[in-house]
């Protein structure tokens, strides 16, 4: 395996550590897929597909699920590996 397949393998497996634990996080507010959504202003599928790992959220997107847990920024990743 050369240098840039093991990046990409790394990637997707850090795409879903984080989708993982964001699952933690909604379920602990209580909060469905689709209620995170709306309160991110995102569509349930973005959200499906950031917990399933399929996509690497933008800066811009890890704000608005902070802002919609009503978590700060830093808890997005507070125990996340």
């Amino acid at each position: 395996m050369n240098e840039k397949d093991r990046e990409k393998k790394e990637k997707l497996k850090l795409q879903k550590q984080f989708g993982i634990h964001l699952i933690k996080l909604r379920e602990a507010k209580g909060l469905t897929a689709a209620e995170l959504g709306r309160l991110c202003y995102l569509e349930r599928s973005s959200i499906a597909r950031l917990e399933t790992g399929r996509i690497n959220p933008s800066l811009f997107i890890l704000k608005k699920l902070s802002s919609g847990m009503e978590i700060d920024l830093e808890e997005l990743f507070k125990g996340f590996k």
